[in-house]
């Protein structure tokens, strides 16, 4: 199938994910009933479409796209609407509860798995920047704070007797580097 010929299928299919997101906005998010469902859809066929576009015109790539999306026993076009009510509301600052317990177990488990690898990811990330924001640090306090991090696995008696600095040094040193970092990622994370 050619991408023009798959950009006319997924037109065709805009009924389709319009039914699908209002089935997921009655089943997850009743209090917002009828508010977002129009946004969603059009989010998700522009979505569907840009990601379609960037195919160009290799076959097999735009096959395997439209099957992810339209094969029946695929959940990502669930997933993707959900994440997309999710996202916006988030945008309007209103907070919502997300009903686990009417999903079917293989949904569940694989909301599970999305979690823990988003999670993952997120990890990585924050590990790296405090890496990154360490390495500003004056030499001694990066130096101290890598080897309590990395090193002794935050085991200030050993390093103590392995550096020859006292206990004291050691603590007072890192705990000035951790409320460094907190104050580094709080401005970053929580007071955007």
């Amino acid at each position: 199938m050619t991408r023009d010929q798959a950009m006319y299928y997924i037109a065709s299919k805009y009924g389709r994910i319009k039914e699908i997101v209002k089935g997921i906005e009655d089943k997850y998010f009743r209090t917002q009933k009828g508010i977002y469902h129009e946004d969603i859809t059009q989010d998700m066929f522009l979505k569907i479409y840009n990601e379609l576009d960037k195919k160009k015109d290799d076959t097999a790539a735009i096959n395997k796209f439209l099957d992810r999306y339209f094969n029946p026993k695929s959940f990502n076009i669930y997933t993707i609407v959900r994440n997309l009510f999710v996202s916006n509301l988030r945008k309007e600052n209103k907070y919502i509860r997300f009903d686990y317990s009417k999903l079917s177990k293989d949904e569940r488990a694989r909301l599970i798995e999305e979690a823990k690898e988003t999670e993952l990811k997120n990890t990585k990330s924050i590990e790296e920047k405090i890496d990154e924001y360490v390495d500003t640090f004056y030499w001694f306090d990066k130096k101290l704070f890598n080897l309590y991090r990395y090193e002794f696995k935050a085991h200030p008696n050993e390093m103590s007797k392995k550096t020859n600095l006292s206990v004291s040094t050691i603590y007072r040193t890192v705990k000035r580097c951790k409320i460094r970092i907190n104050e580094k990622l709080r401005k970053q994370y929580y007071e955007k």
